[in-house]
């Protein structure tokens, strides 16, 4: 009993900011625009999860998205406003208050599915504070359903793709029906303009405004740092993989400059004393040559601080991991998602059990850690697939063992298959954040999956080995404090919440209680590389 009352104690605090009290970025008293004036665009990033049981073990990272619109408005000449509702736990009199200081013309949202009920909620906020502003969702969700968030009238259009040339076409007054990429109701009906080019140049659009936001209130996940403080990056967007999991799968692989890169990681260094980096590009290895040309040229600069990759098995060679470790990335993600080759070829994922032999052994020769993410519950999915899956994760012996529930987002091949077959569970999108079962399968039970999943952290993180190397990891007393939280929540189920007054605004919604529009769904669902396409809506 003494034993659960210093966890209760020592996990009594939610996640530690990244900058811990360095308060950089917006003034805590957001005065607003001058009187007279409004605020052309204002950013909203709604809640994803409230920060409590597991959610707590993920990251609160900036929005680099909404991030990157603001600094393309900005560079155009616009006076631009953002507010992470969910990285500054604001409720909605916040909101309503922060709404009517600036009364903006133009809102926009980035919408991803976990998020998606209280996106509905802001929308309708926004047109009740301020009536005549136009509301812009984006992102992978409402991409993937672009009906289904117009049933809900406050939501003005969706932006299919990348969305900086788009905002800036639509707050410079041209007519919906002109710009590519851009879904809207007229005349009771739903509108699908030709989809944007794929933009290949990214390094035409400036660093994400970084001062709009306060990096005090990020922190990154449990198992991902060294160093802090941390932020996220991206040199990359899109993803050659067919995985069906994925609904980025089959979309154009574009990367930025590596000099670039470098001279933005320089800024975050020296304007926000960052000393941990984790890009969250999906597959960050892929283009060889932009990899160690961006290693060699971050090693030159020798600016003291670790990093993070995620990177595929059969894209990873001792070429590439000695030039990374040279520049200081001191862990690698590697996707495995299973150890059996059945329910590897089914999630389109078939990459040889070899590879990952050798690329565990090559990150763990040049002195780096592995952290491998695996899915559990996949289609097909059984007790013995399970065991196979955490057998291999034994067997190659990764350092951090990160297992998660398949989860069907909209877009994704898996989404369709379950959708077209009858196997989908709901859609209630607060689900939708990889740790509920949402397929109902046959041959395994949702129970079964849960089950596994309790005894596969056990099973990997009591191990002796396990337990030497998570301590040899502790450099500081936060590591010591995450190792307990996670102890807490996933080894022993334990439930530990968070202060949930500024979070009840955003829970228990419905999509039905936003649904004021008539408007007819397709039949068919469309994955997110097709919604890129031409004709796909014909």
């Amino acid at each position: 009993m003494g034993f659960f009352i210093l966890l209760r104690k020592v996990t009594r605090f939610g996640p530690w900011p990244a900058t811990a009290g360095r308060g950089i970025g917006v003034p805590p008293s957001d005065p607003g625009p001058e009187a007279g004036e409004r605020t052309d665009l204002f950013l909203i990033y709604p809640p994803w999860a409230v920060l409590e049981d597991r959610a707590m073990l993920q990251n609160c990272l900036p929005p680099l998205g909404l991030l990157s619109v603001a600094a393309h408005a900005e560079s155009s000449g616009y006076r631009v406003h953002v507010m992470d509702v969910h990285a500054e736990r604001a409720d909605e009199q916040q909101l309503r208050e922060r709404l009517r200081r600036h009364r903006p013309r133009f809102v926009g949202m980035t919408v991803l599915t976990n998020m998606c009920l209280p996106a509905h909620k802001i929308a309708r906020i926004c047109k009740e504070e301020v009536p005549d502003c136009v509301v812009v969702a984006g992102g992978v969700h409402a991409e993937a359903l672009p009906e289904r968030m117009l049933r809900n009238s406050a939501i003005d259009c969706v932006v299919r793709g990348d969305g900086e040339k788009a905002m800036i076409e639509i707050m410079t007054g041209s007519a919906f029906s002109t710009i590519l990429g851009l879904s809207y109701v007229d005349a009771g009906s739903v509108q699908h303009n030709a989809p944007r080019p794929v933009n290949m140049d990214l390094d035409e659009f400036p660093f994400p405004a970084y001062h709009l936001v306060n990096f005090a209130n990020y922190f990154p996940a449990v198992g991902t740092y060294r160093n802090l403080p941390a932020i996220n990056m991206l040199m990359t967007r899109g993803c050659p993989g067919r995985c069906t999991f994925c609904n980025s799968a089959r979309t154009t692989l574009r990367a930025r400059d590596p000099k670039l890169v470098v001279k933005q990681i320089k800024l975050l260094r020296q304007d926000y004393g960052i000393r941990q980096i984790t890009f969250y590009d999906d597959t960050f290895t892929v283009l060889k040559p932009v990899c160690l040309k961006f290693s060699e040229l971050l090693a030159a600069e020798n600016l003291g601080l670790t990093w993070v990759a995620f990177v595929r098995g059969d894209c990873f060679s001792e070429e590439m991991a000695l030039a990374m470790k040279k520049a200081g990335c001191h862990q690698v993600l590697l996707g495995i998602e299973t150890g059996s080759e059945k329910i590897a070829k089914r999630i389109g994922k078939p990459i040889d059990k070899e590879r990952y032999r050798d690329a565990v052994r090559i990150a763990h020769d040049h002195g780096m850690e592995v952290r491998g993410s695996f899915i559990l519950g996949n289609m097909d999915e059984t007790w013995e697939t399970m065991k196979e899956t955490l057998e291999f994760a034994i067997e190659i012996d990764i350092d951090i063992f990160q297992p998660t529930i398949s989860t069907p987002y909209p877009g994704s091949a898996l989404y369709k298959e379950a959708v077209d077959r009858g196997l989908l569970k709901n859609k209630n999108w607060y689900e939708y954040g990889q740790g509920t079962v949402l397929v109902d399968q046959p041959q395994i039970t949702d129970e079964e999956i849960y089950r596994f999943e309790r005894y596969a952290f056990r099973r990997f993180y009591l191990r002796p080995r396990a337990i030497y190397r998570l301590a040899r990891r502790i450099t500081r007393f936060r590591h010591v404090r995450d190792y307990v939280l996670s102890a807490v929540i996933l080894l022993f189920g334990l439930h530990r919440r968070q202060d949930k007054r500024n979070w009840e605004c955003w829970k228990g919604l419905t999509e039905e209680d936003f649904f004021d529009r008539e408007i007819k769904e397709p039949e068919h669902v469309r994955l997110t590389y097709e919604l890129r396409q031409e004709n796909v809506f014909v």
